[in-house]
């Protein structure tokens, strides 16, 4: 008899933090605003730290072994290229048969033409953020400049967060729940009671110290989904409290989940059964919600 099959599917992307670090503090990332001791301490001082190269390669193999030939990246709240070890990780994923994908601020890069071509070689999809503009002629010329930097890449995209927002240029600046409201953010800063969201269903983002994180929002792992250290990729992913918030947040259930009930991202669909969704400001009181305060 054939084996049940599994009561979710399996990830689409497979997000592993190979490292802590980042160079930059920016308005609009979770990681600024952390005191929590996972990527800031308690005085606001960077938090250094690496998975083990051999934790990361024998994840890959785990991948693999799911018959995984998604997208793989060495990203979170982090930038992955102050990681040495990040090219011979995406040479890795590819060597399985999966589709590295690079996310960086790209300030490494800048000073390393070298690198530059290298990471066109190994990477399919290569996403620069741009933060450092405020006009929408200076993201033109960002634009313009790495086209020619990261010339031959595969595909070639852009995140662009200007410092002066949505207001005298375009950004795609999107409110997360654990940063405080901002008006330079390009979509309005709400929560939407009872909407769907397959978000957690696509990605399986595990934490530079191995925790499974429910989702891009979930920083702080509030959700407490287990670690890589003491169980399997396929394990953590099927679990009964993974697959229970995934079907939660399919059919619209946000309101047991604390980050859940006040997190600004939009419906994925419409809500199950003819439910209303109901759309309000964010809850924020000057004090940054579900984050430990310094």
């Amino acid at each position: 008899m054939a084996a049940p099959a599994p009561a979710i599917p399996l990830f689409e992307r497979l997000l592993i933090e190979s490292q802590s670090n980042c160079n930059r503090t920016c308005w609009f990332c979770p990681r600024t605003f952390d005191r929590s001791g996972r990527y800031l301490d308690s005085n606001g001082a960077a938090v250094l730290h690496r998975m083990p190269t051999e934790t990361i390669l024998d994840l890959l193999d785990q991948a693999q072994r799911l018959d995984f030939h998604g997208w793989v990246g060495f990203h979170h709240f982090s930038e992955p290229l102050l990681d040495d070890r990040n090219l011979m990780l995406a040479a890795e994923a590819r060597r399985r048969g999966m589709r590295p994908q690079l996310h960086t601020n790209g300030d490494v890069l800048r000073r390393d033409a070298a690198l530059c071509r290298e990471v066109t070689r190994l990477y399919e999809l290569i996403v620069v953020g741009l933060y450092d503009y405020a006009t929408n002629e200076e993201l033109a010329e960002a634009k313009r400049y790495w086209t020619e930097r990261l010339a031959g890449a595969a595909r070639l995209a852009f995140s662009p967060i200007g410092i002066a927002g949505a207001r005298s240029a375009h950004s795609v600046g999107i409110p997360k729940a654990l940063v405080p409201s901002d008006p330079r953010m390009a979509i309005p800063d709400l929560r939407f009671a009872q909407a769907p969201c397959h978000r957690p269903l696509i990605r399986m983002i595990i934490q530079h110290n191995g925790d499974l994180c429910f989702c891009c929002e979930d920083t702080a792992n509030l959700f407490s989904l287990g670690n890589v250290f003491t169980a399997s990729l396929a394990q953590l992913w099927f679990s009964e409290s993974h697959t229970r918030a995934v079907r939660d947040l399919i059919a619209g259930r946000r309101e047991p989940y604390v980050l859940c009930r006040n997190c600004p991202q939009s419906p994925t669909g419409p809500p199950p059964r003819g439910q209303k969704i109901d759309i309000a400001p964010r809850r924020y009181d000057g004090q940054l919600p579900l984050m430990p305060q310094p």
